[in-house]
C-alpha cells in the first residue's frame, strides 16, 4: 500500500494537534504513528543533538535515513532543523546523535471526521 498523497484539497485544512516537546534517544524508534487524517506534518529539533528520521517502518541510524535536522544553538532557541512534510500519511521512525535529543512535533488534520483521505480509493495507488 501506498501511503504517499498529493494535497488536492481546495479548502484550508482547519485543525492541528497540540504542540508536543518528545525526548528521543540514540536508539531508533517510531516518532509518528500513520495518520490518514494528517494533512501536514511539523518536526522542529528543540534540542542539542541532531537528530534523523525515516519514512516508513525503516529504521533510521546515524549514517542512512531520509533527512536529518540540526541542533539548535542553545536548547529551545528555535534555531533547530524544522522539516514540514505536505503529503505523508505513514509513519516515521527517529533518531538522535545522543542521548537526550529533543523535537516539537505538530500534525496539521482534516477537521471533522472528512475529508479522510482513503489509500484504496486513490486512483494513483495500488492500495
Amino acid at each position: 500500500m501506498h501511503l504517499v498523497r498529493s494535497v488536492t484539497e481546495g479548502a484550508p485544512q482547519q485543525g492541528a494537534s497540540t504542540p508536543v516537546q518528545t525526548t528521543i534517544g540514540a536508539a531508533a524508534a517510531q516518532v509518528v504513528a500513520l495518520n490518514r487524517k494528517r494533512k501536514g506534518l511539523i518536526i522542529q529539533n528543540t534540542g542539542l543533538t541532531t537528530l534523523k528520521f525515516c519514512y516508513g517502518s525503516t529504521s533510521p541510524t546515524q549514517t542512512v535515513y531520509h533527512f536529518a535536522l540540526k541542533a539548535c544553538s542553545l536548547a529551545d532557541d528555535g534555531s533547530g532543523g524544522v522539516m514540514l512534510e505536505e503529503n505523508w500519511i505513514g509513519p516515521v521512525q527517529g533518531i538522535s546523535s545522543g542521548a537526550g535529543g529533543t523535537f516539537v512535533l505538530t500534525e496539521i488534520t482534516a477537521a471533522g471526521a472528512s475529508p479522510t483521505w482513503d489509500a484504496n480509493a486513490d486512483w494513483g495507488s495500488s492500495g
